[in-house]
């Protein structure tokens, strides 16, 4: 993505030209794609799977840039949380 110089921070001499983002933008349509891939690249690495099994489960609802989660071992929720915490800057608001 390609953005135009913001006015009064133009480049003397290069006031033509724009700048290429390297990360996406928190409001371009695009951002939400970029979030989604990011955070499945993490629970892949972390060795997440998707699971229609009983027994130990953690639930995560995703939606734009906000994370919800639940499961039945306080523990792993914990777990879950403080691994979260490290990967990404974020802050926990509670139940």
């Amino acid at each position: 993505m390609f953005v135009q110089q913001p006015q009064g921070y133009e480049k003397k001499g290069n006031e033509h030209k724009v700048y290429k983002l390297n990360k996406t933008l928190y409001g371009l349509k695009q951002a939400p794609q970029a979030w989604y891939n990011k955070i499945e690249i993490y629970f892949a690495k972390e060795s997440f799977k998707k699971s229609k099994e009983l027994g130990k489960f953690l639930i995560t609802s995703l939606y734009v840039d906000d994370l919800i989660f639940t499961g039945n071992g306080k523990s792993m929720c914990e777990e879950f949380k403080k691994l979260m915490m490290l990967e990404f800057d974020m802050s926990d608001l509670g139940k």
